[in-house]
């Protein structure tokens, strides 16, 4: 009998033998040292200090200047979190002060224009694995709130027609800038699609698709989102 052959007569438990080695092994995939809570759990922050402290080291001396070192403009107090954005293309970014961006981010320029432009405003909040791609020009805006899982293009990536497809990026025409105001708030895994401005203010809910331009101060939400009502002054995130 094979290697193979006994892995898996050993998974189907065929005979006493392998059963007992099932069993075996399950124990074995089971099995922990003892850990005394009051011994293990200082351990377990000393490590998390440890990890943070070498985190910020490398944000501070590594991360955060080579970020600057490839954007075309950075405002003051920048806070990378967790990494160093990936990057890819000729893509001029701008970003203004006081700006909190995830290192798990995707700043992505396509080749149709020589040199898409992405603007983001200060004080906005850019999450965990979130995808940006401009090919000519993705704009958004001060105090805007962008949760983990969004995706926002001004390009459909590739032209519709398969043929096509097969040799071809999309043309010039294709390509429909993104206009994201002040205040927003995209909730997770949102996707915003070329073409779209969102107005001031304006929260779409976690798993919309923003196909059409949505007006200031209201509450989207859906698959193409629509608007759900307006928001009112003052109105906490609680009640929407």
């Amino acid at each position: 009998m094979g290697v193979q052959d006994l892995i898996r007569a050993i998974k189907r438990q065929e005979t006493p033998a392998t059963r007992a080695l099932y069993r075996l092994g399950k124990r074995v995939k089971s099995f922990e040292v003892p850990a005394p809570k009051a011994l293990v759990e200082p351990l377990y922050y000393a490590q998390q200090s440890v990890r943070n402290a070498l985190d910020e080291v490398a944000r501070a001396a590594w991360n955060q200047p080579l970020f600057r070192a490839r954007c075309a403009s950075v405002g003051e107090r920048l806070s990378l979190i967790g990494g160093l954005p990936y990057i890819y293309g000729h893509l001029a970014i701008h970003i203004g002060d006081d700006c909190t961006i995830s290192g798990r981010t995707s700043l992505v320029a396509s080749k149709v224009f020589d040199q898409p432009v992405l603007r983001i405003g200060d004080r906005t909040y850019v999450g965990y694995q979130v995808t940006i791609s401009a090919g000519r020009e993705v704009t958004i805006g001060n105090d805007v709130k962008i949760a983990n899982g969004v995706f926002i293009a001004d390009n459909p990536g590739h032209p519709l027609d398969p043929v096509q497809r097969r040799t071809q990026a999309v043309g010039p025409e294709d390509l429909r800038p993104v206009h994201i105001g002040d205040d927003v708030w995209l909730g997770t895994n949102v996707v915003v699609l070329p073409g779209v401005t969102i107005g001031d203010g304006t929260v779409v809910g976690a798993g919309a698709v923003v196909t059409k331009d949505l007006p200031p101060r209201v509450l989207a939400a859906g698959n193409p989102a629509r608007v759900v009502r307006a928001l009112a002054e003052g109105e906490r995130p609680e009640d929407a």
